[in-house]
């Protein structure tokens, strides 16, 4: 966590615009629950589900990390995620309120910042770095999981 997912995150916090860093931020952050099913003796699936159940975001992160990099997205244990494809992040303008959302239409302020976005297969807008960043700071406020 330290060592990937955090120094990803501040890379993608200083380049919002990356595209390498966003699929890059995603597979690290998901993946973390290898680490964490490896330091437990677990099932990977298992951990990943604990971790989506505390952080619901964490769905978001693994589809946008399995999307990238398989190109679709088609196993998900959140049906309305099934079909995201990677080239359904792009760049565009960041979410209008500080907790990652757009306004129901999907717009934003016209002076919101450039970041790479996503627009679910739901029909949901998600700003990326932002859910990036809300996942690496629950993952390190989950003692059971940080600190494996």
């Amino acid at each position: 966590m330290d060592e990937l997912a955090a120094p990803l995150c501040r890379r993608f916090e200083a380049e919002p615009t990356a595209y390498d860093l966003a699929i890059s931020t995603c597979i690290i952050l998901y993946h973390f629950a290898d680490v964490v099913a490896h330091v437990r003796g677990s099932n990977p699936h298992d951990v990943a589900m604990e971790i989506a159940a505390k952080v619901p975001a964490f769905h978001t992160i693994r589809a946008i990390a399995n999307a990238g990099k398989h190109v679709e997205l088609t196993r998900h244990p959140k049906s309305e995620l099934l079909g995201l494809r990677a080239e359904h992040l792009v760049r565009g303008k960041g979410a209008a309120f500080c907790d990652g959302s757009y306004y129901s239409d999907g717009s934003t302020h016209s002076d919101a910042r450039e970041t790479v976005v996503v627009a679910t297969p739901d029909g949901k807008k998600h700003d990326v770095q932002h859910i990036c960043m809300s996942v690496l700071a629950a993952l390190n406020e989950e003692q059971e999981f940080f600190q494996v």
